[in-house]
């Protein structure tokens, strides 16, 4: 025997609402996801260029044959990012000169370049100079 009513099929208002919000559940979390990596890749590219101009600070200081111990502090060209270059004779621990002292002395030079909020990044390095 055949039915005289026929079968409906579809999704009723209940499943599709349940969708909805499945989906938008999916969404907000998807969406949270891609701030957060777009957040981290921002992050990394300033980390990032404040490492080249704490090189490029780093380098000028080498290039000059003379150092000077001292502070000096700056802005570079893109008002982002400030440095500071300290220059300091350095002392090794546990060393105590003789009387044969050697003809260089240890200096100490540190970069530290600053931007954002709190946000630095620090270069450090020794530098034997001939006294003078």
């Amino acid at each position: 025997m055949v039915s005289k009513h026929p079968v409906q099929r579809g999704f009723t208002l209940l499943e599709v609402l349940v969708a909805f919000v499945l989906l938008a559940m999916m969404l907000g979390v998807v969406l949270n996801l891609n701030s957060l990596a777009l957040d981290t890749t921002r992050r990394a590219a300033l980390k990032q260029e404040a490492l080249m101009l704490a090189q490029s600070q780093m380098d000028r200081v080498l290039a000059n044959p003379r150092l000077e111990q001292g502070r000096e502090t700056g802005r570079f060209e893109d008002e982002r990012f400030e440095w500071e270059v300290r220059v300091r004779q350095f002392d090794f621990p546990d060393w105590e000169p003789s009387e044969n002292e050697t003809p260089v002395e240890p200096y100490e030079i540190e970069v530290s370049v600053f931007w954002g909020r709190d946000q630095s990044l620090t270069l450090n390095t020794l530098r034997l100079v001939t006294r003078l």
